[in-house]
């Protein structure tokens, strides 16, 4: 931060900067002008107003959220302060008293306390705020409350209509993935369709030819029957239930009841007739009867004959579409038992087991499949899912291999493998893999997106900041994407590119701390300090307990010399994070300003532990040593600094100080004596040479 934004911030804070708790979420008030009302005032009295409400409930901690959002606001406002006290004293009260260690006494004294506290504040604001109202040109008033309101409900608008693009965006991009998988599917059942219905054809013949030879009549029986189910079925296929059943019923009457084999197959077929129209059909009614008909014939067909392992398949696609999946599962599992050698069973009930998250029944029923047809992809790509929802990535990175190797532009096969490469640790096999998929399919938004967050972890962040811009183009709108392509920009320096996409990703998702922080941090490399404070503090609403936005304020509080609302920050956040290396670091310094050298000593010694090899810490902790006068820590610290980087020339020069005023003078000289050598230029050289000289 340069100086001149060091005086807009002081500036800044000095004329009152307010951010006000409004449900949930802080807003930087504009500025007061001469005369105006200031609606942050009016905010923090419906506030204090509400706090009453919650001490006269008892509901203290409630009071307290709203206290701590106004002393977040404002560390100065020392009525809210005062306020806090008294409600904490209440808590302590109560819960004394419901321990049985207090006395009801000492609780109504503290609650009345509260209250009283509560009424006074509110009052005086009260009445500040009526003067301030009197003193008001009417007209002006009236002018400046329209035009605020106004640009509040504009941006409102704005703010809306930006994350209903957004979502539409990002519905669209989703939508059009989930179509292109669906359609994938379709194309697959309605491959597996006709290959099961050519196998039931050639059996039916077969059947149907052995009936015809016995005699004249039985074989007059077939052909009526067969004339009567076509018929039907040209009904189903037209839409027309009514008609298809009246055919149906009326081929049944002609079925020979001594022949089992043959009603049977005639049943499975006109189950698989009508359960066809309910698959094509948009009719909820038409649907639900031609599926309870479906079951209905299916259930004969296997009456006649249970051992037609189709039969009971076409039974568990029924329930299926009835949403009975125990039912459909039963059945699926009977199918796979009576032809074992069907890999399309093995399939389908492989998925249902998925479903249901049984994965290692799943993973061998993927298993058969693959044994049973080598050139399935989707066999491997599904026992792929199964084997990594099971936990086992090794095996799953094998099928997913399979897919692909068995269809070389199976894209989603290889994501998966790009993301399982990604999780182990390969980012060179990942990038690989995504880089594949995208040959393939270049406009695949999810692998242009995780590829470029590959990327980014990598530190490759030119080559990031292209593939989020290409998912950006192709729809990927959604706040991730947006927030991601920030901190890409961010760490490119391109920080007035980041503000737009961090403004995004905030607007999409409002309530995400992460988010609004990044949006803060893009408007202070701005030097947009106004966006900074705003968003800093929505991002300690949305989550107080992430330090981030905490620690970036205390720095601003320090740049502006606010020390005491710096130290109110940072020890926030060190109450959340006690270990964090910037939190202790930055306290070190605050408490150095305050003067209390032992506070920054414990401190900087803390976030030294936490990074041993970072020189700039070692230095301020030595600095801090000196003023806490220990001396001797001070060398040490010095000594070891420059054991990790020899050309810390300003350690050698503050070491050989620190040995003179020791009385180490023959450390002193080979100390002072090694620095003139390695940097004879060094710009404090001349008062090295007048030490020597004493020495």
């Amino acid at each position: 931060m340069n100086s001149k934004q060091k005086k807009i911030l002081a500036a800044a804070i000095a004329a009152g900067l307010l951010l006000s708790l409004i449900g949930g979420g802080f807003t930087v008030a504009s500025f007061i002008q001469k005369g105006a009302v200031s609606r942050a005032a009016q905010q923090r009295q419906n506030t204090l107003a509400l706090v009453r409400e919650y001490v006269d409930r008892g509901e203290y901690d409630h009071a307290l959220d709203l206290l701590d959002g106004l002393l977040i606001a404002n560390p100065s406002d020392e009525d809210a302060r005062s306020l806090m006290e008294a409600v904490v004293a209440a808590r302590k009260a109560q819960a004394a008293l419901d321990s049985g260690s207090g006395e009801a006494a000492e609780l109504k004294a503290a609650l009345e306390a509260a209250r009283l506290a509560a009424s006074r504040i509110s009052a005086a604001a009260d009445a500040a705020q009526r003067a301030a109202s009197m003193t008001q040109n009417a007209g002006k008033q009236a002018l400046a409350a329209s035009d605020a309101d106004k640009a509040a409900a504009d941006k409102a608008a704005a703010d809306k209509a930006a994350a209903d693009r957004a979502a539409a965006e990002r519905a669209a991009a989703d939508k059009a993935e989930a179509e292109k998988a669906a359609a994938a599917e379709r194309a697959e059942a309605e491959r597996q369709k006709q290959e099961q219905a050519q196998a039931e054809e050639a059996r039916r013949k077969a059947q149907e030819a052995a009936l015809a030879q016995k005699n004249a009549e039985m074989q007059k029986r077939v052909q009526e029957v067969n004339e009567l189910i076509s018929k039907g079925k040209e009904s189903a296929a037209a839409g027309s239930l009514r008609s298809a059943l009246s055919s149906f019923e009326s081929a049944e009457q002609r079925i020979p009841a001594e022949e089992k084999g043959f009603a049977a197959s005639k049943y499975l077929e006109m189950a698989q007739s009508l359960y066809d129209i309910a698959s094509s059909s948009t009719d909820s009614t038409v649907r639900d009867e031609a599926l309870s008909s479906a079951l209905e014939y299916a259930n004969k067909s296997a009456a006649a004959d249970p051992s037609v392992a189709a039969t009971h398949f076409l039974k568990s696609q029924i329930y299926e579409a009835q949403k009975k999946p125990d039912a459909a599962l039963q059945e699926a599992l009977l199918a796979v038992k009576l032809d074992p050698g069907n890999y399309l069973y093995f399939y389908e009930l492989g998925k249902k087991q998925y479903l249901k998250r049984q994965y290692a029944e799943a993973v061998k029923s993927f298993l058969s499949v693959t044994r049973l047809k080598p050139d399935f992809e989707a066999g491997f790509f599904n026992l792929g899912m199964s084997h990594k929802a099971a936990g086992d990535a090794n095996a799953a990175l094998a099928a997913f291999r399979g897919a692909v190797k068995v269809k070389a532009d199976y894209v989603r096969a290889h994501v998966e493998v790009a993301r399982l490469l990604e999780k182990k640790g390969d980012a060179a096999g990942a990038e690989e893999a995504y880089l594949t998929a995208l040959k393939h399919e270049p406009n695949n938004v999810s692998a242009l997106r995780e590829l470029a967050a590959l990327y980014s972890k990598g530190g490759r962040y030119a080559d990031a900041e292209r593939y989020f811009r290409e998912a950006l183009a192709l729809g990927s709108n959604d706040a991730q994407t947006n927030y991601n392509m920030a901190t890409v920009l961010l760490e490119l320096g391109k920080d007035d590119l980041a503000l737009d996409y961090a403004k995004k990703a905030a607007d999409g998702d409002s309530k995400n701390a992460v988010y609004l922080y990044t949006y803060g941090l893009a408007g202070e490399r701005k030097g947009m300090l106004d966006i900074a404070l705003q968003q800093y503090a929505r991002s300690i609403a949305a989550d107080p307990k992430y330090v981030k936005p905490r620690i970036n304020l205390g720095n601003m509080y320090l740049e502006a010399n606010r020390v005491d609302d710096a130290l109110n920050q940072l020890l926030a956040a060190y109450g959340i994070e006690s270990d964090n290396f910037e939190v202790n670091n930055n306290l070190g310094k605050a408490y150095g300003l305050k003067k209390q050298y032992s506070k920054s000593v414990e401190h900087f010694a803390k976030a030294m532990a936490k990074s041993p090899k970072d020189t700039s810490v070692r230095m301020n902790l030595a600095s801090a040593y000196v003023s806490a006068a220990l001396p001797e820590k001070a060398r040490d610290t010095y000594a070891d600094l420059l054991k990790i980087d020899p050309k810390q020339w300003d350690a050698a020069y503050e070491l050989g100080k620190l040995q003179v005023s020791l009385g180490d003078k023959s450390g002193a000289k080979k100390t002072f004596g090694d620095l003139l050598a390695a940097n004879p230029s060094y710009p404090k050289a001349s008062e090295v040479r007048s030490l020597l000289s004493t020495l």
